[in-house]
């Protein structure tokens, strides 16, 4: 697997050049092109039976291109020149449209929301996570890019296909990192997983096995004692996901962790 294009979602907040750095040294680490997209909306409840005149909407995307030209002069000065997109809608749907049209392998976003429109990304980084039409890279707050070197895969091998687990290979190996593939359970029971099923003989990795009934405390006991610098998971709509990804939990991981998260789906899976 390859990743020459990638996406950037920006909100031109205050976190925006940390995340922009980011993704530009990550592109650099992988010879990748960079698209960069900012989309607005007008939130339902703001705009009720109201007209919005298209010169309020040009208006609001003038204001966009000014701050997206300062970017240039700074963050942006010693990179080449991005394609930059401005898109007015729902954010899943009109990143998906330029995810299909340009064949964008990975979008990389930030943590939280806020800038120049409300609520860009912050909670709608679950959305993507679960409806992007590819792999999703979910990146902390002021966060500092270095090449990945020991990544932690979190599952429990309930309807994992061969060619997730491939994909998840591919990525490790473009980085020529260790694998921890954590099988993090409430009951305290074992389940074997040959490296032959997981087709991870080839590759630098290691079996761990955690019981916890807090599933994502136990993940996060697991980095914080393996140092590793990225996080793996898969959102299946089934238990395990969901114990991560509900109630403040998914919130706490998403918005507050330190290390980055990189999520794949098996929709996407059957699209590539």
């Amino acid at each position: 697997m390859k990743i020459g294009k990638i996406l950037i979602l920006i909100d031109l907040g205050e976190e925006t050049p940390s995340l922009l750095r980011y993704g530009f040294q990550l592109a650099q680490t992988l010879k990748a092109n960079v698209w960069l997209q900012h989309i607005y909306y007008i939130p339902p409840d703001l705009v009720g039976e109201v007209f919005i005149p298209s010169e309020a909407l040009k208006k609001y995307e003038k204001k966009v291109f000014r701050e997206y030209k300062k970017l240039k002069k700074g963050t942006l000065s010693e990179i080449a020149e991005p394609h930059f997109i401005v898109s007015h809608g729902d954010l899943v749907e009109k990143a998906n449209q330029l995810i299909d049209q340009e064949n964008i392998d990975l979008v990389v976003v930030g943590n939280q929301g806020g800038g120049l429109s409300t609520n860009i990304l912050g909670s709608n980084t679950l959305k993507l996570i679960h409806h992007a039409h590819c792999q999703v890279l979910s990146v902390p707050k002021q966060a500092e890019f270095k090449p990945f070197m020991r990544m932690a895969f979190a599952t429990d091998w309930q309807d994992t296909s061969a060619t997730l687990l491939q994909r998840i290979k591919d990525f490790v190996q473009l980085f020529n990192a260790h694998l921890d593939i954590i099988h993090v359970s409430e009951k305290h029971e074992r389940r074997e997983v040959s490296i032959e099923v997981t087709g991870m003989a080839d590759l630098s990795h290691t079996f761990y096995y955690h019981w916890a009934k807090d599933v994502e405390e136990g993940l996060q006991q697991h980095v914080a004692e393996y140092q590793n610098d990225l996080i793996v998971l898969i959102p299946h709509h089934h238990d395990f996901f969901d114990r991560l990804f509900r109630r403040s939990v998914t919130r706490q991981m998403v918005f507050h962790s330190h290390v980055p998260l990189l999520t794949l789906h098996e929709s996407f899976v059957s699209q590539g």
